[in-house]
């Protein structure tokens, strides 16, 4: 613009007034790529009001100090103004402030560059060619900018306002084919300052020392320190749980806090040794997890059992002995109808409150707890046990020798659920049912088939789901236990329905080494 008005308005006045004009462009850009930078390589918190005031500071002294010239001649000396030929203040002698106004431009165009730079370096391939393009738009006018201040070029003008043409093009080129500013570039140490910054989660970073070095706002706020804990042992800022998480100098370790506080709070405290490749350890790890709603849940299902498993047990237990009183009270020739109904309820509550044992075992403390089964024994076990309670039922069976699998301690109690299930839910006066194995790499498969009328669609899409509502939900506990009994060991269940009911549990298969032994996991 400043070119066009010389241009277009010859004099030494006018041309005079377009050259000083043309500041304002010019104090700008430099702050302004800056700030460009600062957004562009994610450090966009440092971009605050305070932070553009402070940046103004310079630009705004600059423009007064020109356009004031006259009264301190230290930004030029017009006393020697020649005629003024280009958009600059050309024949003039630059005085101080002048050479201060291209110290501080040059001195924030380098410090944005060096963070273009940086991110060019540590940032992953697909943004290179972008931010390449950036740096050579910059870097266009800044260069011939400084050669023709350095007296290395020649010219008669400025050549820095027509190196902006070239900037236009390679932006135009980076924005159009290179996504410059839709898909910001993330290098991989700001994602992890990010989250670093922005997680739920505390975190404290120990030197070999034990002092805090970094810690993030969450930390700070889960732990409700007072003052800024940097500097300062983790026995000062976690005296209860400091010596625990250090006993065991070089292991993960996990601690649980609980806080006295109102309401209170539980956090879990896991402590991780951070080391370099030479596996020397440099410092440790904390990360902090308020716990507190899982805590509560706990407490309630805790309470939850203890009712389902002692205090109904008892109370159905009284039930069940009164019944007895009541069916001896019954003419001898005669049946009671209720009281058997009373039996079968009472009887029902006694089977839940078993379930719920062996649930309890599956989602437990000791919910890891695995171990080798061999599939012939296993389901021959179960079988007896089966056939002892159903009598009347056929249970046909037909599965390899010496076919270990590893699962979870509660896989019996499954496969038991399934067979006992399809056996008390089958009309037939001789329920059928069959239960066979294949094997496929790493798998085996347990086939539990009946003859009965098959599994309600209900019952399976609860499983399908993963949850129940109080207006869609299952008849019991049993396909619950058989479903985390599987996935806790690590399988899957499915079901089929047609010619009665056909149960599908795939686990993993543990191999036995044939000389030593030994058993390997799949």
């Amino acid at each position: 613009m400043a070119v066009l008005g010389i241009r277009t308005t010859p004099g030494p006045t006018t041309e005079l007034f377009w050259s000083l004009f043309q500041y304002f462009g010019i104090v700008l850009i430099p702050p302004a790529w800056l700030v460009f930078a600062l957004d562009y390589t994610s450090r966009d918190r440092w971009i605050t009001p305070s932070t553009i005031a402070l940046l103004s500071v310079l630009p705004v002294g600059t423009l007064v100090a020109l356009w004031t010239n006259d009264l301190h001649r230290l930004f030029y000396d017009p006393a020697t103004t020649e005629t003024v030929a280009s958009a600059s203040i050309a024949g003039m002698p630059y005085g101080p402030l002048f050479y201060a106004m291209v110290t501080w431009s040059y001195l924030f165009i380098l410090v944005g560059s060096a963070m273009l730079v940086h991110l060019l370096l540590t940032a992953p391939k697909r943004y290179r060619a972008r931010i390449v393009a950036v740096l050579i738009a910059i870097g266009a006018p800044l260069l011939s900018n400084l050669l023709y201040l350095l007296g290395v070029l020649s010219l008669p003008v400025d050549p820095a306002p027509y190196a902006f043409a070239v900037s236009g093009l390679v932006f135009g080129w980076a924005l159009f084919d290179h996504e410059l500013f839709d898909v910001p570039p993330v290098a991989p140490k700001v994602a992890h300052t990010i989250v670093f910054e922005q997680t739920d989660n505390g975190v404290l970073i120990l030197d070999a020392g034990g002092y805090v070095v970094d810690h993030n706002d969450a930390a700070t706020e889960l732990l409700e320190l007072p003052t800024d804990p940097n500097g300062k042992r983790l026995e000062e800022v976690i005296p209860s749980a400091a010596k625990r998480l250090s006993k065991r100098d070089g292991e993960t370790v996990t601690d649980e806090l609980s806080l006295s506080t109102d309401p209170r709070r539980y956090l879990k405290v896991t402590s991780t040794p951070i080391r370099r490749r030479t596996d020397r350890q440099i410092g440790t790890l904390l990360t902090i997890d308020d716990i507190t709603d899982q805590r509560l849940r706990e407490q309630r299902l805790d309470v939850l059992q203890r009712v389902l498993r002692h205090n109904v047990r008892q109370e159905t237990n009284k039930i069940l002995g009164y019944t007895e009183f009541l069916e001896e009270e019954v003419d001898m020739d005669g049946e009671s109808e209720h009281a058997n109904a009373i039996n079968r309820a009472a009887n029902s509550l006694i089977e839940w409150s078993t379930k719920a044992r062996s649930i309890d075992r599956t989602l437990g403390p000791d919910a890891d707890e695995k171990r080798v089964f061999d599939v012939e024994s296993t389901v021959d076990s179960i079988v007896e046990d089966a056939t002892r309670t159903h009598p009347e039922a056929e249970i046909d069976f037909e599965v390899p020798p010496s076919e270990p699998i590893h699962c979870h301690t509660s896989i019996e109690d499954a496969l038991y659920e399934i067979i006992d299930n399809a056996i008390r839910h089958n009309d037939s006066d001789e329920p059928s049912v069959t239960v066979s194995t294949e094997v496929e790499d790493d798998w085996v498969t347990i086939n539990i088939s009946d003859d009965g009328s098959g599994l309600p669609a209900t019952e399976r899409d609860v499983l399908d789901r993963g949850r129940e509502t109080p207006l869609e939900h299952g008849s019991g506990l049993g396909l619950w236990l058989v479903n985390w009994s599987v996935t806790a060991s690590g399988g899957s269940v499915s079901i089929d329905t047609g010619d009665g009911t056909t149960v599908r549990i795939r686990v993993p298969r543990a191999n036995v080494d044939a000389e030593t032994g030994e058993t390997e996991i799949a």
